[in-house]
C-alpha cells in the first residue's frame, strides 16, 4: 500500500513541475507606445508566443505578432479600449486589460454588424430530410437481411456436421 502512495505522490509532483504560467509586464513609454514583456514564471523564454491586441467591444484584432527572442515587443497604444491576449497555443490564453493612451480612450461609435456566414440560419428542404431518412432505412434493412442470412447459413453448416 505504501508503494502505491509513493508512486501517486511522484506522479503528482512530476505533473506539477511542468505547470507554468505566463507573466505579462506592460510598460507605458509615455509616447503613446507600450512595451510588453512576457516570461513564463519558470524563467523560460516566451519567444514565439502569439501577442494579440483585440478591441474590447467588437473583438476585432487590432494587432497580431509573435514575441521575438528577447521577449519584448513595443507597440502603439490603440485609441479604443482593448485587451492584450497572449496565446501559448492549445487554447492556453493569458488576457490582460490594455493601458489607455495619453489622451484616454475614445468613445467608439456603434457600427452595424454585418451578418457573416456563420450567423445565417441553416434551412433544409423536406426532400433532403426524406432522402436521408430513406438512406438510413435502406442501410438498416440491409444489415437486418444480412444478419438473417448469416444465421441461416450458420444453422445449415451446423446441421451438416
Amino acid at each position: 500500500m505504501k508503494i502505491y502512495l509513493k508512486i501517486i505522490i511522484l506522479i503528482l509532483l512530476a505533473i506539477n513541475l511542468y505547470a507554468h504560467e505566463l507573466d505579462i509586464t506592460i510598460k507605458d513609454n509615455k509616447d503613446n507606445t507600450m512595451t510588453i514583456i512576457a516570461l513564463f514564471n519558470t524563467g523560460e523564454s516566451a519567444a514565439g508566443v502569439l501577442l494579440r491586441l483585440e478591441d474590447k467591444k467588437t473583438k476585432e484584432v487590432l494587432y497580431e505578432k509573435r514575441l521575438p527572442p528577447d521577449n519584448k515587443l513595443t507597440v502603439d497604444i490603440p485609441k479604443f479600449a482593448y485587451l492584450i491576449i497572449l496565446d501559448e497555443g492549445d487554447n492556453d490564453l493569458t488576457i490582460k486589460e490594455g493601458i489607455p493612451p495619453k489622451e484616454g480612450f475614445q468613445e467608439q461609435k456603434k457600427v452595424k454588424k454585418q451578418k457573416s456566414r456563420l450567423d445565417t440560419q441553416l434551412s433544409t428542404s423536406k426532400a433532403i430530410t426524406v432522402s436521408i431518412f430513406i438512406a438510413f432505412s435502406l442501410l438498416f434493412a440491409t444489415i437486418f437481411v444480412s444478419m438473417k442470412n448469416t444465421n441461416k447459413l450458420i444453422k445449415e453448416l451446423q446441421n451438416k456436421r
